[in-house]
């Protein structure tokens, strides 16, 4: 695990610095390849080398010659010259791959992300810590979780709105303003633009709460949730919509989607979702057959 996230992270940092593709797909197989052969063979465990990549990359090699070069030359050097470095100091060694790999700690990167995002740099600190003092699983661990958390904070709190209708049909709703309570007389149009699981479940409920709360003093009649940005749903979602059905349903008012993606579709079928719920192509379509 180390060796591949080694090799796929120096592929990428790489590949940016020197403006050319990567395919970390294409990088995985060769490692993959590479591990087998060495496995059949009895080799060592096959991965990149960051400070060697980068030494190489200090010395301008731009293409494959000079590895294979390198690889010439170290066993020349392992067969026949290894005399040659007995007296050589460690430090001197260690030296050279400070040297290489010292440009990679890009502290302009670091700088950069206090000023674009706190947390993030505050991830990014956390992980290269954890990689220098704890180990490099620890790190590349430490990154993973931080980085699932980062995104479940993300997407627990997403954009929710209430759409207001304009003067012309062919023009997209856009969120209220201006106080504006209801999308047309007795409709809501509602857009959740998040996929839909257990770290926003309770966000959307209270959502639908909320916007029937606030709709003003003309009575309710029907709720059309614009769902084109959300692309999955959950267990956990399916368990909170299921109930904001059935509170809708006491409180007299319609649920109806819009908008509705035909994956999403098939799984809102699958947790008994859709039943006689009315799915409109788009949301004027919606307040066309619902609004008085």
């Amino acid at each position: 695990m180390v060796a591949m996230s080694e090799g796929l992270l120096v592929s990428r940092a790489f590949g940016e610095r020197r403006g050319y593709r990567v395919n970390p797909d294409r990088d995985l197989l060769a490692f993959g390849a590479a591990n087998i052969a060495s496995g059949l063979t009895g080799g060592f465990t096959i991965g990149s080398s960051t400070s060697r990549t980068a030494a190489m990359d200090h010395a301008g090699s731009r293409s494959q010659l000079p590895s294979l070069v390198t690889a010439a030359g170290t066993l020349a050097l392992v067969v026949f010259g290894t005399t040659l470095l007995e007296h050589i100091p460690s430090p001197v060694i260690g030296a050279i791959v400070a040297v290489a790999v010292l440009p990679l700690l890009d502290v302009g990167e670091f700088v950069a992300l206090w000023w674009l995002s706190r947390f993030e740099f505050a991830i990014a600190v956390a992980c290269f810590l954890a990689a220098l003092l704890i180990g490099p699983v620890a790190g590349i661990v430490i990154a993973v979780v931080l980085a699932l958390v980062n995104l479940a904070r993300r997407a627990a709190n997403p954009a929710i709105d209430v759409l207001s209708t304009t003067d012309s049909p062919e023009h997209s709703l856009l969120p209220v303003e201006g106080g504006v309570t209801q999308t047309a007389p007795g409709l809501i149009v509602l857009r959740f633009a998040a996929p839909l699981f257990f770290a926003n479940a309770g966000v959307f409920e209270e959502a639908v709460k909320t916007a029937v709360a606030e709709a003003g003093p003309d009575p309710l009649e029907h709720i059309v949730l614009d769902l084109e940005a959300v692309t999955d749903i959950d267990i956990t979602a399916a368990e909170r919509f299921h109930a904001v059905q059935d509170w809708l349903s006491e409180h007299g008012i319609r649920l109806h989607y819009s908008r509705v993606r035909p994956d999403l579709e098939l799984r809102l079928e699958h947790f008994g979702l859709i039943e006689d719920r009315t799915l409109y192509g788009t949301n004027q379509a919606a307040i066309d057959a619902l609004a008085p």
